[in-house]
């Protein structure tokens, strides 16, 4: 919870960095969503129509091990939930039926190493930015019916400085690259 309610706060400023500042990271939000109008309804009315309190995330997925093509998604998670798959998933640090230790593929190479630490079902992401839902954030400020209000503000609010310098570098450099480009 304490580190949903930093990262919360980190992308928030009384004078804001506008997207319009960040090309990449507007194109490419634009190649996923349309228009950043979309993007901010889809996102405000996800946040809007949680019942109970949580958190609202914007991230990017990876689709692959190489990293070569990413999107972006909107995650909710409720209560104190984390965006982080590998966050609440324990596996034992050995795998007792690994005989090969060298191989490009299976659970020895470095994918399979990196894919057995995931839960079941699980997905790669990277949050860049979120939204606190708790009732107690808007409260006090807009009242019991102020939760879309609250919201828009929030939106106002955001730096995108903060949400450009949390995109992983793996998809920056995908940013300048045409389509269809693989490595």
């Amino acid at each position: 919870m304490a580190h949903n309610n930093d990262f919360f706060f980190q992308a928030l400023s009384p004078a804001p960095l506008p997207l319009k500042g960040f090309a990449g990271l507007k194109a490419s939000l634009e190649q996923t969503y349309g228009s950043i109008d979309t993007l901010r309804q889809t996102m405000l009315a996800t946040a809007d129509a949680m019942f109970g309190p949580g958190f609202v995330w914007l991230v990017s997925t990876r689709s692959d091990a190489g990293a070569r093509s990413f999107t972006w998604k909107i995650l909710t998670t409720y209560l104190a939930g984390t965006p982080y798959a590998e966050a609440g998933y324990r596996q034992q640090d050995k795998d007792m039926n690994v005989q090969n230790t060298v191989s490009s593929f299976g659970p020895a190479s470095r994918f399979g190493k990196m894919e057995s630490a995931m839960p079941p079902g699980a997905a790669r992401v990277e949050p860049v930015l979120c939204v606190n839902t708790w009732e107690h954030v808007y409260l006090s400020d807009f009242g019991v019916g102020g939760k879309t209000e609250y919201l828009e503000k929030w939106w106002d609010s955001v730096n995108w400085g903060t949400v450009d310098g949390r995109v992983p570098a793996t998809v920056k450099e995908l940013w300048d690259r045409p389509a269809g480009y693989v490595r």
